[in-house]
């Protein structure tokens, strides 16, 4: 799976809405804005971008899959110790 399948793919989980939420204003946030966090983030007018901007790639695996996957492993951990 290539990046643009990937983050066309985490703006219709619900976790990483809640996640996006966090930054937002606490609450989970709708497919849309979820597209436009990553837009934003990775300095793109498009998702497509992330396939042939290697800075924008970069942002995108840095700033927002690797910690997602982090936090999202932790709630995951979370709740099996609860």
């Amino acid at each position: 799976m290539n990046l643009v399948q990937l983050a066309g793919m985490l703006t219709r989980d619900a976790q990483f809405r809640a996640w996006v939420g966090g930054f937002v204003n606490g609450d989970p946030v709708t497919v849309d804005q979820a597209a436009q966090f990553i837009r934003i983030v990775c300095k793109v007018e498009s998702r497509r971008e992330l396939a042939t901007d290697t800075h924008a790639a970069d942002r995108f695996n840095h700033f927002l899959r690797r910690p997602f996957l982090d936090w999202r492993d932790n709630q995951q951990h979370q709740r099996r110790a609860a």
